[in-house]
């Protein structure tokens, strides 16, 4: 008999890649633009050039600070009129087109910036993060490699890029990443958070609760701190460690819901479905649009043999994500298990059948061969009313 999929590694693996991302807005966010210029001891004409220059760049500074990013764009663009070398003016616009997300003249001012003061870190530092935006990952790589050869103590560098090579699978290197802004600032504890994820992947379990226990220390409220630990001891059979972390990350943010959910996982491991099933309500509470809470809720609800319930929660499940394949499955199994009439079991039976051929696909498409012939069995099985 099949035994029904739990999504926990999967659906927590995404949550916790996407701490880094979180971490990155802050840094991109927190650039600074630059204040004005002096003025060059030169020629009368070529003074009052700058200072009119001068005048616009503090304009669209203030501009700029109220968040009036097109007016902003308009002084600094005249600016460069005025004087065609304006580095800092290029450099600012380049922010503003990047706050209205437009990102590829946004690229070309930083890299304008780049041709006049090539040793500018924090240019290629904004044109990487422009460009990791628009999806160019390999040349966003590349302007933090410079960004890191200029200033070799370029913290958020450091971040991007590791980041960048954790999504590409490059663990290794984006384990060097993340352990140089440690040996940097060493009790940052955003690094420790991420060297520990990536310590995850890297199959360093233990290593990676050490990172987390080290995130902790340098911030005893650090919430995802907690909950990465917590998954992290889950999935080394530590259940009563994982409990414990999850409701410390409650404790200190009672509205993550991916601790309540990663705590339901845990309590059904337990045998505890009532209380797997009140985390479960929480998280959907929380992330309406969660899956991955509905599936589980539902696989709480047929331990019960709440089968109705169950397909109900699968059914909303397969609503959410039409490539959940373990939603499929277990919902085929649902209506193998549940007992109605006649009637309604020929057409449970087909609804089972086309489900289990459903997760097979899926299965196939995403790589998971064992879990593709199974389904393929199952739906054979179910075909043939054994």
């Amino acid at each position: 008999m099949h035994k029904s999929l739990i999504i926990i590694s999967s659906a927590s693996a995404i949550a916790i890649a996407a701490f880094s991302p979180i971490v990155l807005a802050k840094s991109t966010d927190g650039t600074t633009i630059y204040k004005n210029s002096s003025l060059p001891a030169a020629r009368k004409i070529a003074q009052n050039s700058s200072r009119q220059a001068d005048e616009l760049l503090t304009s669209g500074n203030k501009k700029f600070q109220n968040r009036d990013y097109p007016g902003a764009i308009a002084d600094f663009s005249q600016a460069i009129k005025i004087n065609p070398s304006f580095d800092k003016a290029y450099y600012n616009r380049g922010i503003a087109r990047d706050r209205i997300n437009d990102r590829a003249n946004a690229i070309e001012d930083y890299s304008q910036v780049i041709k006049i003061s090539p040793q500018n870190s924090y240019a290629y530092y904004n044109r990487g993060v422009a460009r990791e935006k628009s999806g160019d990952k390999k040349g966003a790589i590349a302007d933090f490699d410079r960004a890191i050869q200029i200033d070799p103590k370029y913290v958020d560098a450091y971040l991007n890029r590791g980041s960048l090579h954790d999504e590409s699978g490059n663990f290794k290197a984006a384990n060097a990443d993340f352990s140089t802004i440690i040996q940097l600032k060493p009790n940052d504890p955003d690094a420790y958070l991420n060297r520990g994820w990536i310590k995850f992947k890297l199959a360093d379990r233990q290593g990676a609760i050490d990172d987390y226990t080290q995130a902790i220390k340098a911030n005893p409220n650090y919430y995802l701190a907690y909950h990465n630990r917590g998954w992290t001891k889950a999935n080394l059979g530590d259940n009563k460690g994982a409990m414990l972390d999850f409701d410390r990350a409650i404790a200190i943010e009672p509205t993550y819901y991916l601790a309540y959910y990663n705590r339901g996982n845990t309590r059904r491991r337990f045998g505890d479905y009532a209380g797997a099933m009140s985390d479960y309500d929480r998280t959907i509470q929380l992330k309406p649009t969660y899956a991955a809470a509905y599936n589980n809720r539902g696989l709480a609800h047929k331990k019960l043999k709440n089968y109705p319930k169950a397909i109900a929660d699968y059914t909303q499940a397969i609503k959410l994500n039409a490539n959940l394949a373990e939603a499929y499955s277990n919902r085929g199994m649902a209506l193998r298990e549940s007992r109605n009439s006649p009637a309604d079991r020929q057409s449970q039976r087909a609804t089972a059948v086309s489900d289990f051929q459903m997760a097979a696909k899926l299965y196939q498409q995403q790589g998971y061969q064992r879990e593709y012939a199974n389904a393929l069995k199952l739906a054979k099985l179910t075909q043939q009313g054994k």
